[in-house]
């Protein structure tokens, strides 16, 4: 089923039903309470839009992300602040599991598109896809 429709109810409940499958595959409590860090992969051979670039060079970039942990609802703000344009595929792993609260990555596309052009369609919560591997 394609997602034609994104605003960010739904931003966040497809940022949670994908922390849902890392849970389960890693058997830790994942949920509101993580914090996550956003890394921001810039893609050979794909060109940035004037929207994306303008999210890149305003936000998504090593100077306001490096370091830092956010909240989820600091995540939705800064990745859907372009909804209905979301990034077009956002990869979620278990980075670090911590007592006070587990850290997990959001490896994030720069590219901002509409919800039907946007990649993990298929997992029912694009463009969130989980990474389910050991932490290392």
């Amino acid at each position: 089923m394609l997602i034609k429709y994104m605003d960010l109810d739904s931003f966040k409940e497809y940022l949670l039903k994908t922390v849902d499958e890392l849970s389960t595959y890693h058997n830790e409590v994942l949920g509101e309470n993580s914090k996550f860090i956003i890394t921001p992969i810039e893609e050979r051979g794909k060109s940035l839009n004037s929207t994306d670039e303008y999210l890149y060079r305003g936000m998504l970039n090593s100077n306001n992300l490096d370091g830092r942990e956010f909240d989820i609802d600091s995540v939705i703000r800064m990745l859907g602040c372009r909804v209905p344009l979301c990034p077009l595929w956002i990869k979620v792993l278990l980075k670090e599991v911590r007592a006070e609260a587990p850290v997990i990555e959001l490896q994030t596309s720069l590219r901002f598109r509409k919800p039907s052009l946007l990649q993990n369609q298929e997992t029912g919560h694009p463009p969130f896809i989980a990474v389910l591997e050991s932490l290392n």
